[in-house]
């Protein structure tokens, strides 16, 4: 029997995803502990967004749920590439916990190792086409390695799998493997001692933008790090992690001018269908139930400035104005996304 999908309203299927979001169990109280996730961020960033948490809108909220909603998908995938070798996934997924530290690790998964080699642990990331491309070119960045050694020293495992899928392309998926390295290992620690304190003191730490977005971090405008980074960049000197920074804002744009160019021309044509029909019988308003709709005339009144400076080119320059704007040029390269 089918259901009557007219007793579902999309109202509740927003207040569903909303309650799915704010009640995750395997994740409880985030502003308690330093994630692996967050260990090799800006620290400052982090600190901010736990002291002084901004609310969750619901496309983030969106978002986030589709691409865990993707990464558990994968996971199922590497399961069954694996034959069974994959165990701590979904509902009774790792938690790794610091003894003496508030700083714990969620693994996709803990990989049955083969002979001597040990078990390891799994990360499931996803990324969009132009970054899958150049992840797999050059490499994961600092923080995706950092995650996973961070992981590694919670839970004493030595290596660690790393599953990069394009969200685009699921056939587009590239496989890092990470030895555990002590030192590196140390130094997260040490990061995680530090924010530690921070919490503690309500201070934040100094600014690191070569390790965080700073576009996001509500405390940018007054970080001295984060300024100085600008004055650097104003002379061309951009971090790589800024460009991939820039790289991540422009696809989305991209994303975003693509689903918007069929929809403002159909807005277009909208309005011009309105305006005609209306025009046709001579009818300058109607009230509809979903809208008032008015043809409203108009006079415009303008100055003919080429005029002027032809007629009184001394009266033209002492009322000419200058001013510096700036303005934002894209053009996208290749096929949109």
């Amino acid at each position: 029997m089918l259901m009557n999908v007219e007793t579902l309203h999309p109202l509740e299927l927003k207040e569903a995803l909303q309650a799915r979001m704010a009640a995750d169990a395997r994740l409880p109280d985030r502003q308690a502990y330093l994630g692996a996730s967050e260990v090799g961020t800006c620290l400052r960033r982090v600190v901010a967004s736990k002291l002084f948490p901004e609310p969750f809108d619901a496309p983030s909220m969106g978002r986030m749920l589709a691409g865990r909603a993707l990464e558990n998908e994968v996971v199922q995938l590497v399961r069954i590439a694996l034959n069974g070798r994959l165990r701590n996934t979904g509902r009774v997924q790792l938690e790794l916990r610091h003894p003496n530290l508030p700083f714990r690790a969620h693994p996709d998964g803990r990989i049955v190792g083969n002979g001597e080699e040990g078990d390891g642990v799994l990360e499931v990331k996803t990324s969009s086409a132009s970054l899958f491309k150049t992840f797999q070119k050059e490499g994961l960045p600092q923080p995706y390695v950092e995650q996973v050694q961070a992981q590694l020293g919670l839970s004493g495992l030595t290596w660690g799998l790393v599953v990069l899928v394009s969200r685009e392309n699921l056939a587009e998926l590239g496989t890092f493997l990470i030895q555990f390295d002590p030192d590196i290992w140390d130094g997260l620690v040490v990061r995680a001692e530090a924010w530690q304190e921070a919490m503690t003191s309500g201070d934040l730490p100094p600014g690191e933008p070569d390790r965080g977005y700073c576009h996001s971090c509500p405390t940018a405008r007054n970080c001295p790090q984060h300024q100085a980074r600008r004055k650097s960049a104003a002379q061309g000197e951009l971090p790589e992690l800024t460009r991939l920074e820039l790289e991540c804002l422009a696809e989305e744009l991209a994303s975003l001018e693509q689903d918007l160019d069929p929809l403002q021309q159909r807005s277009g044509d909208l309005k011009e269908r309105l305006k005609s029909i209306l025009q046709a019988f001579g009818v300058g308003q109607v009230e509809l139930e979903a809208a008032a709709v008015q043809v409203i005339p108009s006079i415009r009144t303008s100055l003919d400035a080429k005029a002027i400076q032809r007629e009184a080119p001394d009266l033209y320059q002492r009322f000419l104005k200058t001013s510096t704007v700036s303005t934002l040029r894209i053009t996208f390269r290749g096929e949109r996304p």
